[in-house]
């Protein structure tokens, strides 16, 4: 019967290491290269994990060096969370963390049940069983901290952003815990194996705030790459209108051209076939001209550009006696092609799509009013095309709190609305 329990606890060991490592692999997300991989059949996982199961037990009792179990060890373990699963470097990092913390508890465990042997003189045999409980306890623990981690701070690695340098930290845990095992025995001795306990649990509370503050740390270089990416499409865009300008500047000389020849050549032939041709060569004129919506140099030739995809009972624009000469070129190609272009996404194919664009001097504010008909439903903070809230509408919302203004976004039935208020202190003219 005793030899039944023995077994039993070294299977509850075994179970309970083994389904902590399974777990955890599973908790992280996959990257884009393991969803793409083909599924690996269930029969090959499942022998991988039963010879991670075996090598707990096999490498200690061969070996019998901690040195050699733990890196045996952490090496297959990120092999199979590698290669079976998530595919991604910062899985590797949680995958390392969580053996230097297993490593630690099995510490802790070990000492804290010599610790109790000492007080109560237990038996050899409650002791193992003590360890055993206590070690696995402990590994849930751990486990269920690191899930309330991966669920809520995990981070995406941007490619700028290195991440061979947080995984030194574990690694030198564990070797700081290996050189306080083996080098302070005087130490333990004088003064008691609880301050190794401590120590482990230092160990454990500064890996894990690593991993928290480290999450920080990457939010911040992928906003600072975020931004990067922004101001230069800011920059392309505001460059593409610059040279549109000079290419209409050009276009009206010849136009201006092109209609004295018509002219001549309308008072010089009288004749009725060639009526209709010269009406049909002044409407293609006008069409390549510029039409005029607004006194806002740069706002002008953005609508030109935008709304030649539209026919003319499409949108209606009103905007003029609105002075908007206090945002920079920047900041108008900002807020107005990044709102015209979701609104045209949102229109794209659809014969039934409406854009109405309106602004309004009212007292000490200027209102910019664009609305649109769009299929689906709007979700406020949601970057997607539904709803035509694209990716730009993050850029439009920091141009317009430079001038202290604000953007409201909404929806009516099938109708997309963005309002845009800027007070007079901006700089706006009466």
């Amino acid at each position: 019967m005793q030899t039944i329990v023995d077994w039993s606890f070294t299977l509850l060991d075994i179970v309970c290491m083994t389904a902590c490592s399974v777990y955890l692999v599973f908790l992280l997300p996959r990257s884009e290269k393991s969803t793409g991989r083909k599924k690996m059949p269930r029969i090959v996982r499942a022998a991988v994990w039963v010879g991670f199961a075996l090598m707990t037990v096999m490498i200690p009792t061969v070996w019998r060096d901690d040195s050699v179990t733990m890196i045996t060890l952490t090496l297959y373990y990120v092999l199979i969370g590698y290669l079976l699963y998530h595919m991604d470097k910062v899985g590797i990092l949680y995958q390392v963390c969580f053996m230097l913390c297993m490593y630690a508890t099995q510490v802790i465990a070990i000492f804290t049940a010599v610790k109790l042997r000492e007080m109560y003189s237990l038996e050899y045999r409650t002791y193992a069983y003590m360890v055993v409980v206590l070690k696995e306890s402990l590994l849930i623990a751990v486990t269920f901290v690191f899930r309330a981690l991966i669920r809520k701070r995990y981070m995406t690695v941007q490619p700028r952003f290195q991440i061979r340098g947080m995984i030194l930290v574990p690694v030198i845990s564990m070797i700081l815990i290996f050189m306080f095992m083996i080098g302070s025995d005087v130490f333990l001795l004088r003064f008691g194996y609880e301050w190794l306990i401590v120590y482990c649990v230092l160990i454990l509370v500064i890996n894990l705030y690593s991993l928290y503050f480290w999450y920080d740390v990457s939010k911040t270089q992928e906003l600072k790459h975020k931004l990067e990416l922004m101001r230069q499409q800011n920059e392309l865009t505001h460059q593409f209108y610059a040279d549109l300008e000079s290419n209409y500047a050009k276009s009206r000389k010849v136009i201006h051209d092109i209609r004295n020849h018509l002219q001549m050549l309308e008072q010089s032939q009288k004749l009725a076939e060639s009526q209709s041709y010269v009406a049909d060569m002044h409407q293609l004129l006008n069409a390549l001209g510029m039409t005029y919506y607004t006194d806002n140099r740069m706002l002008n030739i953005i609508l030109n550009d935008k709304l030649r995809l539209l026919n003319q009972e499409q949108f209606y624009c009103s905007l003029r006696g609105v002075s908007l000469d206090f945002l920079s070129e920047m900041d108008t190609t900002t807020i107005f092609a990044n709102l015209l272009d979701n609104a045209l996404e949102a229109g794209n194919g659809n014969a039934s799509f409406r854009l109405e664009l309106r602004g309004e001097q009212i007292q000490d504010f200027c209102v910019i009013k664009m609305s649109n008909t769009a299929n689906g439903t709007y979700t406020p903070g949601k970057s997607s095309k539904t709803g035509h809230e694209g990716i730009g509408l993050e850029n439009v919302r920091n141009a317009v709190e430079k001038y202290h203004g604000e953007m409201q976004t909404g929806q009516k039935g099938n109708v997309f609305s963005v309002t845009l208020l800027f007070p007079d202190s901006s700089g706006l003219s009466n």
